[in-house]
């Protein structure tokens, strides 16, 4: 997982419109970045057969959509640059708008909620009202804009997805704590564990995803299967991890600093974390951060420089022991397995949750399928990107180990005693990670406003009067929290094992078979009823309920031992889960008892020993 992970579709509102060079007039980003619920607030609130049914029209209109899909950003370069840029095919060709009879022209089904402009309001969007909320969308505003905003092809997603190459720096620390055959067992299951997952939110969203009732993010996804209570569930879980992420840019940036600082006196880690975060509590205060899209575009390639670079400074030169917390330098030690110098299962089970990050993008899948022109073959995307991040991790992490044995550690670039490759690796590696961290940090700041602030206590939209300055202080807040955060567990990997524990294993590992099982029962208890068409009220085509024994009996009968083999995956990923954040914390503990690292202190745990001594 890339601690800058897509840094344009994660937003679910923010950069929605912008990643795939989709070519709006200013009234429609207007309208994408007042309104970032700009379609019906209520919808999801339906029963799954009438998602279906919506779904299926939509997937055939995409089916028989002859229009090209738009070049990538890369495509537009190349041609431009070629002296083709005649040929380029832009996001912006006409796009009427079709009133599917079914779909507006009866309005809504009895019981169904519409839209308010069949509730006769007639508005539409692009501004706010008299008490400074979004303005609400009429029916062919929001079909318009549902179609505006899909362009994207699947290599275009693909590309965007191996933006998530970042966590490479990771994978040598799993097979210094696993070894050679441990560590490759665990990165090739948790891969194919990665594909499954991406492949269920791929087959979901195909179903449940329709102009009429459009899928955004993948709290809808949980709440469509599951109910309200589950998207609030996955929200507080996004909510969580873009904040830790934040603390981890934090811990990570500061430590690189006083590297860089060759570890002077005034280098204090306190000091190099606040540095950080006065940049991202200031630089914060940018509402719109559409202009930071190209930085996407680029990453990967920054990314790669700084690998090539780290690859090329550990092959040679000596490591520097400090940096996997060792007092001198030895020989070399491989192991095939489990390495004797690894005491303690916990270190295992860390060197596991390390590996949960190299496949941690799930959670914005939604998000770039909602950009996709033909968002059927997504799946191409999502297989070839995970199939390349899997490669570099472990082409990385095998080289790495290798190197340096017991000597490899979370901090790779560092790791060396190459001090020109150092400092040009990291000045590159403290811009990209510094616009990641504050690209996390408003969009995590957007998440926690209109999910809670908005959600339960009614706060007004953020670019409304009052609104701006509690979103002004609202960031303030969001930092000073990822600052405690970093400095109160400074040992980075004890701190990347718990954020991958507690939140990113959740969005591939543990939501998607549950997910799964949840839809395909609902889908084989559907098999019972009567069909549902527009027109019923929803939940009349029933023969029974969810009250029912019978109605559980018929959605879990068929296939039991599938489902049962779902639900035992949801529980062995919770499971993994409570290890991980178990052994993260006794990683911490350990490094404070020995001595390595301490909360809120000025030595950081990749400081000399000598430290402070002469202070």
């Amino acid at each position: 997982m890339s601690i800058s992970a897509p840094l344009g579709a994660i937003s679910g509102g923010e950069l929605t419109g912008t990643e795939f060079g989709q070519r709006l007039s200013i009234h429609d980003q207007e309208a994408f970045q007042i309104n970032q619920d700009f379609y019906d607030r209520h919808a999801n609130s339906q029963h799954l057969e009438v998602y279906m049914h919506y779904a299926a029209i939509e997937r055939q209109r995409e089916a028989e959509d002859p229009r090209p899909v738009p070049d990538a950003s890369w495509t537009v370069a190349y041609k431009t640059l070629t002296g083709q840029k005649h040929k380029i095919v832009w996001g912006d060709e006409p796009n009427p708008v079709v009133v599917d009879d079914e779909v507006n022209a009866k309005g809504p089904a009895p019981g169904v909620e519409g839209t308010d402009t069949e509730k006769g309001t007639g508005a539409t969007v692009g501004g706010l009202d008299s008490h400074g909320e979004p303005s609400q969308v009429s029916t062919a505003e929001r079909e318009r804009l549902y179609r505006a905003l899909r362009v994207a092809s699947w290599q275009a997603v693909f590309y965007l997805i191996t933006t998530d190459i970042l966590g490479f720096t990771a994978a040598s620390k799993t097979f210094q704590e696993m070894g050679y055959i441990a560590g490759v067992l665990v990165y090739f299951f948790f891969y194919l564990l990665a594909i499954f997952a991406g492949q269920v939110i791929w087959k979901l969203y195909l179903s449940l995803d329709s102009v009429k009732y459009p899928v955004i993010c993948y709290a809808d996804l949980g709440e469509r299967v599951f109910g309200r209570w589950v998207r609030h569930v996955f929200n507080i879980f996004q909510s969580g991890q873009l904040l830790f992420n934040v603390a981890l840019l934090i811990n990570g940036n500061a430590q690189v600093l006083a590297d860089l600082a060759d570890f002077r006196a005034g280098t204090c880690f306190l000091i190099m974390c606040l540095v950080f975060y006065f940049i991202g509590a200031f630089i914060g205060q940018i509402q719109s951060l559409k202009n930071f899209a190209w930085f996407a575009n680029c990453n990967i390639w920054l990314n790669i420089v700084t690998m090539i670079l780290t690859l090329y400074g550990i092959a040679t030169s000596a490591p520097v022991p400090q940096y996997s917390y060792h007092t001198t330098l030895g020989p070399i030690d491989v192991s095939t397995w489990i390495p004797a110098y690894a005491h303690g299962w916990f270190n295992q089970v860390e060197g596991v949750q390390l590996a949960v990050f190299a496949y941690g993008g799930a959670m914005i899948f939604p998000e770039f399928m909602a950009e996709m022109r033909k968002p059927h073959d997504f799946w191409k995307a999502a297989a070839c990107a995970q199939f390349f991040c899997f490669f570099t991790y472990m082409l990385f992490g095998l080289l790495v180990y290798s190197y340096q044995g017991q000597y490899a550690s979370i901090l790779p670039g560092l790791d060396f005693s190459n001090r020109a490759i150092i400092y040009a690796n990291n000045v590159i590696g403290l811009f990209t990670i510094m616009i990641a961290a504050v690209l996390y940090g408003n969009i995590g700041v957007k998440v926690f406003y209109e999910n809670v602030l908005r959600a339960y206590f009614k706060f007004p939209s953020f670019l409304a009067g009052r609104g701006r300055l509690y979103f002004a202080l609202t960031v303030i807040v969001y930092w000073a929290v990822a600052y405690v955060i970093a400095v109160t567990i400074p040992f980075l990997s004890a701190l990347v094992t718990i954020v991958g524990a507690l939140f990113i294993l959740q969005f591939t590992y543990t939501f998607p078979p549950l997910l799964c099982v949840g839809f395909w029962m609902q889908i084989d208890a559907l098999k019972g009823d009567r069909p549902w068409e527009p027109g019923m009220v929803p939940g009349s085509n029933r023969v029974d309920t969810w009250k029912d024994k019978s109605r559980w009996s018929r959605g879990f009968s068929k296939f039991w031992y599938a489902k049962a083999f779902l639900i035992l995956m949801f529980v062995a990923a919770v499971v993994n889960s409570v290890l991980g954040v178990y052994a993260g914390v006794k990683q911490a503990q350990s490094s404070f008892a020995a001595g390595i690292a301490k909360p809120w202190a000025c030595k950081g745990p990749s400081y000399p020993t000598n430290y402070g001594s002469g202070v």
